[in-house]
């Protein structure tokens, strides 16, 4: 039976160990990739951000546009266990959303999306990924 409970526990650490390890999906202050309904989370600051979609208008390479296009990004930002919807742009102006969304703790900054558009090379919409940046608020 001592032999079962050592073999337990020390299965139990060996599991809780990679857990942890697993969790740091992004680090708070420096630029990351995230997919469409992938969510990537911070659990040492207890954060969490999910891209639900990303809209992309920008004038494709190898075409000639009359403006420039912009990325609005739907997601959900979770930080203390209390989730936030968010929406995000790179055009304010046009679109009426903010490039970055501030909580009391933390700003979330919408930097890019990649790949960027190209008429000589389809992609499908699953390559799609959001640059982000989770970045301490300063007080």
């Amino acid at each position: 039976m001592r032999h079962l409970l050592v073999l337990f526990l020390s299965v139990s650490l060996f599991f809780s160990c990679n857990d942890s390890n697993d969790c740091e999906g992004f680090e708070v202050g420096k630029e990351f990739e995230i997919a469409i309904e992938q969510q990537l989370e911070n659990c040492l600051k207890n954060i969490s951000v999910k891209v639900i979609e990303i809209q992309d208008s920008r004038c494709p390479a190898g075409a000639q546009c009359i403006w420039a296009g912009m990325i609005v990004l739907r997601g959900e930002l979770i930080v203390g266990g209390q989730k936030q919807y968010i929406l995000l742009s790179t055009n304010e102006n046009a679109s009426g959303f903010p490039d970055e969304f501030s909580t009391l703790e933390y700003t979330v900054k919408l930097v890019d999306a990649i790949p960027y558009l190209d008429l000589n090379k389809p992609y499908k919409p699953e390559d799609q990924r959001a640059i982000l940046i989770i970045s301490k608020r300063s007080t």
